[in-house]
């Protein structure tokens, strides 16, 4: 072979080698480029969803803490009405004075049914349910239109709300990732 055609041959495969270099390290870097901006993209939608997460577990906290206390009041206000009741120291206005608390609960969980659990809905709504049906109870009561239902059997109906409290409460602590304890009450939880 000659050597001027070596050399051209040498020459051609040196400037393609050096052309072919360059192209195969811009893909390099493209690729490389590409794999860290979806990388990037990838960690800003697990942060944007992990801000989501602590936004809706803030506001469930938030909702929980209302409708518990709300829950708790309405409860204690239809038991103190049930004890006068019970004790013939009933007063007219009781049946106005309990519309109030009432209304702030149907207004609460009106709003808690949107951002609460599936788990907790079942059994706040239970409870919720419980207590308007003692409300109208009483009502029935201090109106003297019971008819057979004993008034008695309103004061066990406050002890089952009671439990439900109690389970409402600790479904929702769960929900959070608050506690462990469980569902139920404990037998002789809260005795003096």
């Amino acid at each position: 072979m000659d050597p001027s055609l070596t050399a051209l041959i040498v020459a051609v495969v040196g400037v393609a080698g050096t052309l072919v270099s360059g192209v195969m390290a811009h893909r390099g870097a493209l690729r490389a480029k590409t794999v860290e901006l979806d990388r990037a993209e990838r960690l800003r939608r697990e942060e944007l969803l992990a801000d989501e997460r602590r936004e809706a577990l803030g506001a469930r906290r938030a909702v929980y803490a209302v409708f518990n206390q709300r829950l708790r009041q309405f409860h204690s206000v239809l038991s103190k009405d049930y004890l006068a009741l019970a004790s013939g120291q009933a007063r007219p206005q009781q049946g106005q004075e309990r519309e109030e608390p009432r209304r702030v609960l149907r207004d609460v969980y009106a709003e808690a049914q949107m951002v609460i659990s599936d788990d907790v809905l079942s059994v706040a709504g239970g409870v919720v349910h419980q207590l308007h049906r003692i409300h109208a109870l009483l009502g029935r009561h201090e109106q003297g239109t019971a008819g057979d239902e004993p008034l008695d059997d309103v004061g066990e109906r406050l002890e089952r709300a009671s439990e439900g409290l109690y389970e409402v409460r600790q479904v929702m602590r769960r929900d959070l990732g608050v506690s462990v304890l469980p569902v139920s009450r404990p037998d002789g939880y809260g005795a003096v």
